[in-house]
């Protein structure tokens, strides 16, 4: 297990991310791939993904504002990863997108040389340490500019659709792979990531975190690496094309009792909240726009107790509409 938890690792990486690759290092049809990844894509969708020629890859990075990194780095906020979090407005979670080239054999099979230096937006750490971790992803691009486009919290549809990701993020995968970027020296995240893992040289490398039921190895591979994706239909995938973060933990929290019932139209749903603070205490989601195409973005959660400050608990007497199980003080 890392020191974060395999968990949030396997899932975490779905929601704090931005998609791209920056600055070109020469002319890219030219220059030597700095790294290869290569694959097939393994279609397990009932749904119709729609002309072969919409379907493309791109790389997902994993980003956090700076307080957020510092926070983690230090690791005494109690709460850990997740009540970093807390220490950023969402607003400050952004997610600029610029496409990564593909190799015409996509869809069938892909191959993704990385000839491009990632943007520093897609980067944590500052000038003379900076670290930046992605995965890959696949989309349909629905109106054909060849870029993943974002939409808005407001938005009722999506132009592109996300429809699969980079294989061992289902809860049964045994084996998970990053693609790591490291510029300088190493930034002191990385032993929060990878925590069992060796230290990566300059560029563009690949960690591999390979889980038993009692340990992890970790290997690190360079140059070429193969790497599957897996299209299935999964929530999670399709609000990657959201502005805002899927994370549980940039959802606003609201006092149920003072807050009142939900409003008529909304959709609701009992169950559980983040772990490192609620445990497994059921928690009433309520999205007010169920007609959004951002679900997460657009829900609330209602508490019985506040999980980060203490300063109240309901637990004792909740209102008399709470429809969730409720836990014992």
């Amino acid at each position: 297990m890392t020191t974060m938890g395999r968990g949030f690792w396997k899932w975490g990486l779905l929601t704090l991310a931005l998609v791209g690759c920056g600055g070109v290092l020469g002319d890219e049809a030219e220059d030597e791939p700095m790294l290869t990844l290569e694959g097939t894509l393994q279609n397990t969708a009932s749904s119709e993904l729609g002309s072969a020629d919409r379907l493309r890859a791109a790389l997902l990075w994993d980003t956090w504002p700076k307080a957020v990194v510092d926070c983690i780095v230090q690791g005494t906020t109690p709460g850990g990863f997740a009540n970093c979090q807390r220490l950023s407005p969402k607003s400050s979670f952004h997610h600029p997108g610029v496409e990564v080239q593909v190799d015409g054999r996509f869809p069938n099979t892909f191959s993704m040389p990385l000839r491009r230096l990632p943007e520093p937006g897609a980067l944590m750490g500052e000038e003379g340490s900076w670290l930046g971790v992605a995965h890959v992803l696949a989309y349909v691009d629905g109106n054909g500019n060849r870029k993943l486009d974002r939409v808005s919290n407001e938005a009722t549809s999506s132009t592109d659709i996300v429809v699969g990701f980079q294989e061992g993020f289902s809860e049964d995968s045994t084996e998970t792979s990053s693609i790591v970027y490291r510029e300088g020296a190493l930034h002191p995240i990385f032993n929060k990531m990878f925590p069992n893992c060796p230290e990566v040289p300059q560029g563009y490398s690949v960690l591999t975190v390979r889980y038993t039921s009692t340990s992890e190895e970790c290997f690190l591979k360079t140059r070429k690496v193969d790497l599957n994706i897996i299209l299935e239909a999964q929530e999670a995938f399709l609000e990657l094309a959201c502005v805002q973060p899927n994370a549980l933990v940039l959802i606003d929290t609201v006092r149920a009792s003072t807050q009142g019932p939900p409003p008529p139209g909304s959709t609701q749903r009992c169950g559980t909240y983040v772990y490192a603070a609620s445990r497994l205490e059921q928690v009433l989601y309520v999205n007010p726009h169920p007609e959004r195409f951002c679900s997460t973005a657009n829900t609330v959660a209602y508490t019985l107790r506040d999980y980060w400050d203490g300063t109240w608990d309901d637990r004792d007497s909740p209102p008399s509409w709470w429809p969730c199980p409720v836990t014992a003080p």
